[in-house]
């Protein structure tokens, strides 16, 4: 009775209550017609807040049934759905059916941010790491922490590279400070100044270029905090030890908007190598670019290389550097900047070493013990002019280097004891005038001038007189004195326009370059009587050099979708001519180069790239290949030729994978390159037991490489650590003429890099880097007419690095670092080297007290083998000692 009573109520109720309310229908569709199923339909309130929720069905159709006390004309109704623009449209009173049609939005899913720590956010090209997330509290400068990050890499040069790339420019707040000599910034600047480290993928560094042109190059920027940017900071360091040592540091930091400096002063015998501040890891890249072929040094002191080992632990020095970096945003655009860096120094390394040079049934052997003392010293200044702007683009950049070396060793060989001086010096002057406006119609020209003169004078004297058998007829005679220097000067003009609309973008260049040359040589001959005499063997070289070449290239840029291609045809009318009125020589030669290159690129998805690229090049050899008279380059080796100008095709090709993860933080990458080239000439060489005499001859020869590598960085969330393995292989064939005979060989070598650093205990920092390298040389028996034993070296070198803070202002570290290397038929050899650190922090006087102790164990000599070829090498070191540094950090 109950039930029946209730139901007649609701009965009667009924038709009132739906008589107030409304019902509003509709439909959601896609541009071309197709229903969008799931979508979230809301109504809201004047304040924003939801009256009613739905959802479309399969069909894309919704209803929604809105109550009688809200007034249907402060309602609004909004449609949103993953991958689609959102929708907000005004609910009328006298509409009650809404036909909606949904614009299509791609997910940007590089614009998701992760909130736990460590933190890396992307947008677009830009990836931004939050440098306080990885940074550790016994890290001092941004370099720390940029080894900690994954998918960088930075090497014990300074070097940086984001996913196995090197980059291109290093920006401080969007200012490029520091040119390319950027090691300096990563060692000084405090990670505590610096917000967010940014990765600019496909970098332009030009604005008026920017999304006209494609660009493969990366940058990184470091965005300063905002109240780092309003002081001035720096540092004092002091730092005294045993036995006798001492190092110390000032700097001034400054990085506003206006006005940015970092200016350094060092001094130090602790094994620091300052040059290394100064370090232009750009200049190769930018002389290739410019076709600037810069001659090699014609003379050194000696044959031995550097141990593999960090240079502070062979280094015995006493420096002093001076850097300086200023630069001033003018309120017109103009940026004025002045970098001025200057190094005095003075070192010295003792080493011995032997080596045997395997020929058929024959085996030349070399031994040397030498004790070297050098002096270099270093000035250069930079002076930049600049407006990079999004309507033009205006640049000069003037460098002037002056650098030298005073070198003096006692040097004994295969039982001649001899003393050598090496004097070099070097002036480098360059020019630099960049244009680039941007016309109405949208299209851009580029107007360029680079000139540069260069000069490296050499002087090497070795006493008493050796060789007397090659040098002066078999009389016995009291030194040697060997001259050389090419002084250089070249020039390149060009002007560029640049269609910057169309499926295909173009770029029409022409320009000419210029080159004079003069290689000057002198080998004289003191005899016992103190008389001077040329050496007989060979007239002096005085070699005019010219080169010429009118250029005229096309570039073409398409990019459609996920497809990006460009290609580079560039044609060239060369004129090189030399003479050297002594040798009676007198060339020129006329060429048409023609040296395409062309690039293909795949988007696999937002981060992931594959890349195929391919060059040609007709190249022209340079001075140092075609100069007749004899040069006694060290106290080993003698060097001439006998070849005409040589000329090399070569062919190189390289497929490479980018892989990244930017939000799991996994990058990954893998290449493989092939490169061959073909030449008219070869070096051949006269070995005997006390010098070597090469010449360059007119013999085919053909060198072909296969290159492979691949590198994966990733950062664990669960043990909070990073982990980087990267390995390498490479294969090359070439040919050697040695003796008279031509021996074929094929070296290979195998590279693994394993690393990994992990937080543990929340107090203990634990970091392994591993590397294991294994070299082969083999001669091809097949070619050759005699037969010689593969020889394999296998080198490990493993560092394992435990800091740990057992209180808030204390940190501890200790290093330890073993390596091995192993030969066939020779002893293995084995080493381990231990340092420790200890840290106190006063943070109330912003002072750090720190002391280093180094090579604990305390190992004073260095052995190492090598291997190239046919030649076996072996080297012993002496090695610093063990050190104890006490030094105080304060922070201005």
């Amino acid at each position: 009775m109950t039930r029946c009573l209730v139901t007649l109520f609701i009965l009667c109720l009924g038709p009132g209550v739906l008589a107030q309310q409304q019902t509003i229908q509709g439909s959601l569709k896609t541009t071309d017609g197709k229903p969008v199923p799931h979508a979230s339909v809301t109504v809201r309130n004047p304040q924003d807040r939801i009256v009613v929720f739905k959802t479309s069905d399969a069909s894309g159709n919704f209803s929604i049934v809105l109550p009688a006390a809200v007034p249907l004309d402060s309602l609004h109704l909004l449609v949103n759905h993953l991958g689609y623009a959102g929708v907000n449209l005004p609910i009328s009173r006298e509409r009650s059916h809404y036909d909606i049609t949904l614009q299509e939005k791609p997910i940007d899913l590089s614009e998701v941010k992760v909130k736990s720590r460590p933190r890396i956010d992307t947008r677009g090209d830009t990836l931004r790491y939050d440098v306080g997330s990885f940074a550790k509290a016994e890290d001092r400068s941004i370099g720390d922490v940029l080894k900690r990050m994954p998918g960088m890499e930075v090497s014990e040069s300074g070097q940086i590279k984001y996913n196995g790339q090197n980059i291109s420019n290093f920006y401080i707040d969007g200012d490029d400070l520091l040119d390319d000599k950027y090691a300096i910034g990563t060692k000084t600047i405090p990670h505590a100044m610096v917000q967010k480290l940014e990765v600019l993928q496909n970098h332009q560094p030009l604005k008026v270029l920017k999304n006209k042109t494609l660009s493969d190059r990366v940058a990184l920027n470091l965005v300063i905090k905002d109240e780092a940017r309003l002081k001035l900071t720096g540092q004092v360091k002091a730092g005294a030890g045993l036995p006798h040592q001492y190092d110390s540091e000032l700097n001034s930091i400054l990085f506003n908007k206006k006005y940015k400096m970092l200016n350094v002063v060092k001094g130090n015998n602790v094994g620091e190598d300052l040059a290394s501040d100064f370090t232009a890891f750009g200049l190769s890249d930018m002389l290739t670019g410019a076709g600037n072929s810069r001659p090699q040094a014609l003379l050194s002191s000696g044959t031995a290389g550097n141990p593999p080992l960090p240079k502070q632990r062979y280094y015995f020095n006493n420096s002093g550097s001076l850097n300086l970096n200023n630069l001033v945003n003018l309120k017109n655009g103009l940026q004025l900047k002045a970098n001025i860096n200057g190094l005095l120094d003075g070192n010295d390394m003792a080493y011995n070493s032997w080596s045997e040079l395997y020929l058929g049934n024959d085996t030349i052997r070399y031994s040397e013990w030498q004790d070297i003392g050098r002096d270099p010293f270093l000035t250069g200044v930079s002076l930049t002019a600049m407006a990079n702007e999004e309507g033009h683009y205006f640049n000069n950049v003037f460098k002037l280097n002056y650098s030298g070396d005073m070198g003096s060793s006692a040097l004994l060989s295969n039982d001649m004891d001899m003393r050598q001086g090496l004097h070099n010096r070097l002036r480098d002057f360059a020019n630099t005038l960049e244009y680039t406006p941007a016309l109405k119609n949208g299209n851009v020209i580029n107007l360029y001038w680079y000139v540069n003169h260069f000069n490296q004078p050499q002087t090497l004297i070795i006493t008493p007189g050796i060789n007397e058998e090659v040098l002066n007829a078999g009389v016995p005679f009291a030194g040697i004195r060997q001259f050389g220097e090419i002084p250089s000067w070249f020039s390149r003009a060009s002007a560029a326009y640049r269609l910057t609309k169309g499926l295909i973008r173009q770029r029409y260049r022409t320009g000419v370059i210029n080159e004079w040359q003069r290689l000057h040589s002198a080998l004289h001959l003191t005899q016992t009587d103190g008389r001077e005499t040329p050496y007989a063997g060979s007239e002096d070289n005085n070699l005019h050099w010219q080169r010429h070449q009118f250029f005229l290239d096309g570039t073409y840029e398409y990019k459609q979708g996920p497809w990006e291609a460009t290609a580079t045809l560039p044609l060239a009318v060369q004129r090189i001519a030399y003479h050297d009125d002594a040798f009676a020589l007198d060339e020129s030669k006329i060429r048409l180069l023609f040296n395409p290159s062309m690039r293909l690129k795949r988007m696999m998805t937002r981060e992931d790239y594959l890349s195929l690229d391919y060059r040609y090049t007709n190249h022209m050899g340079n001075i140092n290949g075609v100069f007749r008279g004899a040069v006694l380059t060290n106290y080993r080796s003698m060097e001439a030729n006998e070849a005409d100008l040589q000329e090399r095709d070569s062919h190189n090709i390289g497929l490479r994978y980018h892989f990244q993860r930017a939000i799991s933080m996994l990058f990954m990458n893998a290449g493989v390159t092939y490169a061959r080239s073909t030449a008219n000439t070869i070096a051949a060489s006269v070995v005997t037991d006390n010098i070597a005499r090469t010449v360059l001859l007119p013999i085919d020869n053909d060198v072909s490489s296969v290159n492979l590598n691949a590198g994966l960085s990733k950062f664990i969330f669960a043990l909070g650590a990073t982990a980087s393995l990267r390995a390498s292989w490479g294969t090359s064939r070439f040919n050697q003429v040695l003796n008279g005979e031509t021996l074929p060989f094929n070296n290979r070598s195998l590279t693994v890099n394993p690393a990994f650093e992990a937080r543990l205990l929340n107090k203990v920092n634990f970091n392994y880097n591993g590397v294991a390298t294994w070299t082969t040389s083999r001669l091809i028996s097949g070619e050759a007419s005699t037969h010689m034993p593969d020889r394999q070296i296998r080198l490990f070198d493993q560092t394992v690095s435990v800091s740990y803070s057992p209180f808030r202002s204390t940190f501890l570290r200790v290093n330890g670092r073993h390596q091995y290397t192993s030969q066939a038929q020779l002893n293995d050899i084995s080493y381990f080297f231990a340092d420790a650190n200890i840290r106190y922090t006063l943070a109330k006087w912003r002072t750090d007290i720190e002391l280093n102790l180094t090579n604990l164990a305390d190992v004073t000599a260095y052995e190492t083998y090598s291997l190239s070829a046919n030649r076996l090498g072996y080297s012993h070191y002496q090695l610093r000692g063990s050190m104890a540094v006490l030094k105080v950090i304060f922070s201005l």
